[in-house]
C-alpha cells in the first residue's frame, strides 16, 4: 500500500516528531493480538452535528501538518461485525505517517456508539449501515466547510478500503468541486450486494478446509454449523426477507437485516461521472488452509477520457497501456497540474 502514496506525491526524508498531545502513527500487523489500546488526545478529537433530528453527534479525529495551505485526507475503513467493534483510530493511526509527509490533514469519522476505548455494541448494531456511515461523513464535511480548520486549503483527498470504498466513491462525485483525488482500495466494482455476497460464499465453500465443508453440511440449528445456504434460491430468499423485514435483530452472516438491506438498496458508483483523479486498487480474498491470502491488481480511472479495459473490466488511463510505471506517471502529472500541496508548497 506505501507504493499508493509514493504514486501520490513525494516522501520527506525526516520524519515529523510527535507530541504527547498529537495522534501518533502505529502500523499494526497479524502479529498484534487485537488492536491496541490507545488514549486519544483530546486534542484530536472533535464532534460535529450529525443529519438526523435528536441523534448524538458524530465523533471524528484530525491531525493536522506542520504546514498551512493543506488539504485533508479523509479516511474510510472497512466493515465491522458485532465481534470486531473498535474505534477508528487505528486505522487512522495506520496511514497517519504516509498523508503526514505528504503534507495532507488526516480524518477518520468514528461509527455510531464507539468513542474511542468505549463501544456500545448495541448502539453501534442498531445504526451500522453504509449509508448512515456515508451521512456522518456528510455531516462531518459540511461541519469542515461551516468551521474550516486554520490553514484548510478547501481541498478533500479520499482513501476507502473494502466498505469505505464505495462510501467515498459517492463522496467524491458529491464533493466533485472539492476533491483532489481519491484512492479506493479493494471497495470497487459494479456487482450488487446481492451477486457480492453469494460470489462470496460461493468463493468460501470452494475454497474451504475438509473441516469447514464438513460444518457445512451440518443442519443449520447446530451450534457448530456455519448456516451457509446451500442453494442460490435459498440464498435469495434470505437476502429477500432482509428486505421485507429490515430490522437490527434479526442476522445474516454476521450482519443485521437493516445492513443487508441497506447494502442491497445502495446506489451503484457512477466511475464515469467522475472527473478527478482516482485510484481503483483492486483485490479478491482467497481462503487457504484457513489463511486469508490477498491477490490484488491495480488499475486506475481518471479524468473523463477513463474507460473500461474490454477484457479485465478494469479501468485504464486514457491513451496508456497496462503498464502500471506509465499510469502511476500519468496520476502524478495530473495531481502535480492539480496544485496538490506538500510541505514545501503546491509543487
Amino acid at each position: 500500500m506505501r507504493g499508493v502514496f509514493l504514486i501520490i506525491g513525494l516522501m520527506l526524508s525526516t520524519n515529523p516528531s510527535w507530541s504527547a498531545e498529537e495522534i501518533t502513527p502505529y502500523k499494526y500487523t497479524d502479529q498484534d493480538k487485537g488492536m491496541p489500546a490507545y488514549d486519544i488526545p483530546s486534542s484530536s478529537r472533535f464532534t460535529a452535528k450529525r443529519l438526523e433530528a435528536d441523534a448524538p453527534d458524530s465523533i471524528y479525529y484530525f491531525t493536522k501538518p506542520k504546514a498551512d495551505n493543506y488539504p485533508i485526507a479523509i479516511l474510510c475503513g472497512g466493515s465491522t461485525t458485532k465481534d470486531d467493534i473498535g474505534s477508528i483510530i487505528h486505522f487512522h493511526r495506520y496511514f497517519l505517517q504516509e498523508f503526514m509527509d505528504l503534507g495532507a490533514a488526516v480524518l477518520t469519522v468514528e461509527q455510531w456508539g464507539v468513542d474511542g476505548n468505549k463501544v456500545n455494541a448495541k448502539e453501534f448494531m442498531d445504526h451500522y449501515t453504509r449509508t448512515q456511515r456515508l451521512k456522518d461523513h456528510q455531516a462531518v464535511i459540511e461541519h469542515l466547510k461551516s468551521n474550516p480548520p486554520k490553514g484548510w486549503n478547501g481541498k478533500l483527498i479520499f482513501l476507502g478500503v473494502s466498505e469505505g470504498g464505495p462510501i467515498v466513491t459517492t463522496l467524491t462525485a458529491k464533493y466533485s468541486d472539492i476533491t483532489m483525488a481519491t484512492i479506493n482500495w479493494s471497495g470497487a466494482g459494479d456487482w450488487s450486494w446481492r451477486e457480492e455476497l453469494w460470489m462470496f460464499i460461493e468463493g468460501m465453500k470452494e475454497n474451504a478446509s475438509c473441516w469447514m465443508k464438513l460444518c457445512d453440511l451440518m443442519p443449520r440449528w447446530l451450534p457448530f454449523s456455519f448456516g451457509l445456504p446451500k442453494t442460490r434460491e435459498a440464498y435469495d430468499l434470505v437476502m429477500n426477507k432482509t428486505l421485507e423485514n429490515p430490522i437490527s435483530d434479526e442476522e445474516f452472516l454476521g450482519m443485521t437485516y437493516q445492513y443487508h438491506a441497506d447494502a442491497l438498496l445502495y446506489a451503484a458508483p457512477r466511475y464515469t461521472q467522475i472527473k478527478t483523479p482516482l485510484f481503483l486498487k483492486k483485490g479478491c480474498l482467497v481462503y487457504s488452509d484457513g489463511a486469508l491470502c490477498h491477490c490484488r491488481r491495480i488499475f486506475i480511472g481518471m479524468e473523463s477520457g477513463a474507460k473500461m479495459c474490454p477484457k479485465s473490466q478494469d479501468f485504464e488511463a486514457k491513451g496508456e497501456s497496462c503498464c502500471g510505471a506509465r499510469r502511476a506517471k500519468q496520476l502524478l502529472i495530473v495531481l502535480r497540474s492539480r496544485g496538490l500541496g506538500f510541505r514545501g508548497g503546491p509543487i
